[in-house]
This record gives structure tokens, sequence and C-alpha cells, in this order.
């Protein structure tokens, strides 16, 4: 069952992924309902290992502007220049079966 919650952004990193560090991107961890946590599951991220086989060159570079896109979307979303300043920022969180399925920044409150 899904359901919504209110809550904060709690960090924002931009960078590898510590336990994938395959993965590059922005990372996010959200608070809500005074103490539980949740994180952004990677939505933000992409697989930039040597490793990792796209279809294309043009495939992997869309990958990553379709990432980066989102980001400058949030940063755009939140009223912010960089990633570290939306830390705090009010969001809607969308659980799903107690794990993280989307969220949105609260622009109606900024």
């Amino acid at each position: 069952m899904e359901r919504k919650v209110l809550g904060k952004i709690e960090s924002a990193e931009l960078g590898k992924i510590s336990d994938y560090p395959m993965y590059m991107g922005l990372l996010l961890k959200f608070t809500f309902d005074g103490n539980c946590h949740v994180g952004d599951g990677g939505k933000f991220t992409t697989n930039m290992s040597k490793g990792c086989i796209w279809s294309s060159a043009e495939e992997r570079r869309l990958a990553i502007e379709k990432r980066m896109d989102a980001v400058y979307k949030l940063l755009n979303d939140a009223k912010v220049e960089t990633v570290s300043q939306l830390k705090n920022k009010p969001v809607e969180i969308t659980l799903e079966a107690n794990t993280f399925k989307d969220f949105r920044i609260l622009t109606e409150v900024l």
C-alpha cells in the first residue's frame, strides 16, 4: 500500500556511492515522522564502470544526461544553487510497503 509522508532532506551527496563505487550521482537521504529515515535508492545515479555494457555510446550519454537533467530540476524546484543546500528542504515522500518509491520538493512552502 502506498502512503505519503512529510519530511526533510537529511543529506545530499554527489559522487561515487561508497557501497557501489561503480555508481556515480546524487544520493539523497530523508527523515520523516520524527526519527524515521529512508534513502532514495539511487534514483539519480548511473553505472559508470568500464564493465557496464551499453548498447551504444549514445545510450550511455543519454542516461547520464537524464540524471543530470533531473538534478538540475531538483535544484531549481528547491530554489538552491548547490547540492549541499538541499539539506533540510521540505519534501513529500512516497513510500510503498515502507520502501522509498519517490519524492517531491514541497515548492508551495518555499
